[in-house]
């Protein structure tokens, strides 16, 4: 098994998606799933890359060295041109031995003419003593004050960035930063006046746009079959307009178009009738915490992250729930009472 296959099967065991492990790691999204499909020519230069799969595989609990040597198969070290010191093709000439007679004169000139020198230098050359004069203790100044250091510089701050799309599933950049796919909720990014934001879908219309991040956002894409329209970016905190304040109609009188209410005997009130609420055909409770990832009948994602202790959601009939924690989930099928998926911690897939 190749090093990529070992590192996608450990992270899909555990639960994690790629964008889990990228807040964790530090690590681009990209760089992760290039790891994992084996793609060096994705991957920066070959020094990061090898740091980066040492990383990956710790925080997976897997050993990185039998890992490491795979990629070193994979991407091996360009060969180097060997330097020599003696020169290319040269040949090393044979130590021819030294006459003892020739050292010991050498040995005696050396010791001649350094003798000769100290005496030039010691009789002609040394420097004339020079005379040391204490200058008098300088009466102490006032103390001047140190100013305080500067404040240390104010941390970065950070802002949640939500991201939607119709249709759901969709990738998202963040001035090329991979926030995952859709939907992205509450993502702590950087707060700054302006971000180029991307979302991409096979098929789709792409989106690309200047956004500002001086707060929290709560933004939807619309993506558009390709070539048949212009994807358009709405802020859901926006409010879509004010409503115009009604006017008091006379006592008694029935608003147009509206249904009017049945009324009870003389002085009762009448009775409000409330619209029943749709059920949904799978309810999936979370009694505690487990990453859960809910894919409709064609493959999209209706739902992707680890949502609240206690949180209730509904979902239509023939999707698929795959979850990292099975005795933490509970579903219920056309108002049949809710069944745990599995045992707690179990990496289980159903399909309802």
């Amino acid at each position: 098994m190749s090093f990529g296959s070992t590192l996608k099967q450990a992270r899909e065991a555990q639960g994690f998606s790629t964008q889990d492990l990228a807040l964790r790691t530090k690590i681009r999204g990209d760089y992760l799933r290039a790891l994992e499909e084996g793609n060096t020519s994705l991957l920066p230069e070959r020094t990061f890359a090898r740091s980066y799969l040492q990383r990956y595989a710790r925080e997976l609990n897997l050993d990185p060295a039998p890992l490491m040597a795979e990629f070193d198969r994979t991407m091996p070290v360009s060969a180097e041109i060997a330097q020599s010191l003696r020169g290319a093709g040269g040949r090393e000439r044979p130590a021819t031995p030294m006459n003892p007679a020739v050292l010991a004169g050498g040995l005696t000139a050396l010791i001649v003419v350094g003798a000769a020198g100290y005496y030039a230098y010691s009789t002609f050359l040394r420097p004339a003593p020079v005379s040391t004069v204490v200058a008098p203790a300088a009466t102490p100044s006032r103390a001047v004050p140190t100013p305080p250091p500067p404040p240390p510089p104010a941390a970065p701050r950070t802002v949640r960035l939500t991201i939607s799309s119709v249709p759901a599933g969709a990738r998202v950049y963040l001035d090329n930063r991979d926030l995952g796919v859709t939907p992205v909720k509450s993502f702590p990014v950087a707060a700054r006046d302006q971000a180029e934001l991307r979302v991409e879908l096979g098929g789709r219309q792409g989106l690309r746009q200047s956004v500002s991040l001086v707060q929290g956002r709560n933004l939807r894409a619309q993506l558009p079959v390709a070539g048949q329209g212009k994807a358009v970016l709405a802020d859901l905190n926006t409010p879509a307009g004010t409503p115009k304040p009604a006017t008091p109609a006379p006592a008694g009188a029935v608003p147009a178009g509206a249904v009017p209410a049945a009324t009870g005997p003389a002085g009762t009130p009448p009775t409000a009738t409330t619209p029943a609420t749709p059920q949904a055909a799978v309810r999936v409770t979370f009694s505690g915490e487990s990453w859960t990832r809910v894919t409709g009948p064609s493959g999209q994602v209706l739902y992707q992250g680890t949502p609240p202790v206690g949180s209730v959601k509904g979902f239509p009939a023939g999707v698929t729930v795959r979850t990292g924690n099975a005795g933490a989930v509970r579903v219920s099928v056309n108002g049949a009472p809710a069944q745990a998926m599995g045992q707690s911690g179990q990496v289980l897939t159903k399909s309802y």
